[in-house]
């Protein structure tokens, strides 16, 4: 029988949260119907590296974005609901989806966060999340703070998770919990280091490199699993990135928004500590310092 294909397709400006969960849902469907999963992972100027410079990801074969355009023209581009699955479409040879978000799958699928966490970091991306997890962040509880702040971010994040909230709801932390880090990323250099330098006891990436370069999106890599590290998440609205930190850490982690309120009291002592960061679901118990 002919071999059977399914295409993922990401679009050049999507992020990596969108493009990650795209590709994580698609290889669930094309092994449960019998299919080589190729994806669509454009590079360039919008977005730098390829998903195996940063995960060792054999799931799946990159194709140019050419060549799935030129597909569509036998094979049109489909949806993630699924709605479109049926007996006769089983029998295409190529199915093309074209989303941004993870695809519908039937109840009883592997989900794709369980298929992130299977993932594992490219080694230089991994040196550096041990790195700093070891020297700054391992044996006490803390707080990952996730700040959007960058021209291109979301106008809905940006407009719903102001850098003043942030540092408003941090403030609030503090007076209950003097002694609390805080791990911070954000997607603007000099607004992370102002942040920083409002509160003692923070961590955070310097010289991250380039919005969206190669070096930068390795930097956001290294945040992603500090973040589902931490005890406690405080996290801006409508982002998919802080999602994938959520699956990382295996759904276990409290996240705050400006749409949820203040979770309190922030549960640091609930949950047990990271021994090892590449596999932030894993935690120990009785390891979290006392609330």
């Amino acid at each position: 029988m002919p071999r059977k294909y399914l295409v993922a397709y990401n679009g050049m400006s999507t992020g990596l949260g969108n493009r990650v969960r795209v590709v994580l849902s698609s290889q669930i469907l094309a092994e449960r119907e019998h299919r080589e999963l190729l994806y669509v992972w454009p590079t360039g100027r919008e977005f730098g590296p390829t998903f195996t410079q940063l995960f060792n990801f054999e799931g799946g074969r990159a194709i140019p974005r050419s060549a799935s355009r030129l597909l569509s023209r036998l094979h049109p581009y489909r949806d993630a609901s699924l709605a479109w699955l049926d007996d006769e479409r089983r029998r295409e040879r190529v199915w093309q989806i074209r989303t941004g978000a993870p695809l519908d799958l039937p109840a009883g699928y592997p989900t794709w966060g369980e298929r992130l966490r299977e993932l594992r970091p490219a080694p230089d991306v991994a040196s550096r999340i041990n790195e700093l997890y070891s020297t700054e962040l391992a044996g006490e509880p803390y707080v990952g703070v996730m700040i959007r702040a960058h021209e291109v971010s979301h106008p809905e994040t940006k407009q719903a998770s102001p850098v003043d909230w942030f540092v408003s709801r941090m403030a609030s932390i503090r007076r209950a919990r003097p002694d609390v880090r805080f791990f911070i990323c954000c997607d603007v250099p000099e607004v992370q280091e102002r942040v920083m330098q409002t509160f003692g006891g923070c961590v955070g990436q310097r010289d991250k490199g380039g919005y969206n370069t190669v070096e930068g999106v390795k930097s956001s890599l290294v945040d992603l699993y500090l973040l589902a590290s931490s005890h406690h998440l405080v996290a801006p609205h409508f982002s998919s990135f802080i999602h994938m930190a959520q699956h990382l850490a295996g759904d276990v982690v409290p996240i705050e928004t400006s749409r949820t309120g203040d979770v309190e009291p922030v549960g640091l002592a609930s949950l047990g500590a990271v021994a090892d960061p590449l596999r932030p679901w894993s935690r120990g118990t009785g390891q979290a310092a006392p609330a």
